[in-house]
């Protein structure tokens, strides 16, 4: 509970510092510090709530293979990807937040069930 409880604060802490990042931002910024940490950071916090989905005996939100190790040129790229699957013609495209992107991303890339 307290995982939960510290997961949960990290997350409204660091929508307060970063606030969201939207996609015409990730695009602009791709290569600042800011924006890899963010992104490390989201993808860290995802990492934490599935661990806490499996330790509590729920289905996770995605399921990496054994061994597989993402790095913030993986996280980049799966972000990317997420993206080209919106239509370009989508109102208000450019100002979705990336998190929600990744996370559908990684859920398509990487199904439980598999392995």
């Amino acid at each position: 509970m307290k995982f939960i409880t510290f997961f949960t604060s990290f997350l409204l802490l660091s929508q307060n510092a970063f606030a969201n990042l939207s996609i015409a931002e990730f695009e602009e910024k791709n290569k600042s510090q800011s924006t890899d940490t963010y992104i490390l950071g989201f993808a860290s916090g995802l990492s934490a709530a599935n661990n806490a989905l499996i330790q509590n005996k729920t289905p996770p939100l995605f399921c990496l293979p054994p061994f597989l190790k993402l790095t913030l040129v993986d996280y980049k790229e799966i972000i990317a990807l997420g993206i080209k699957d919106i239509p370009a013609t989508r109102l208000n495209r450019d100002a979705m937040d990336i998190d929600g992107i990744m996370l559908k991303k990684l859920t398509q890339l990487y199904p439980c069930g598999y392995n």
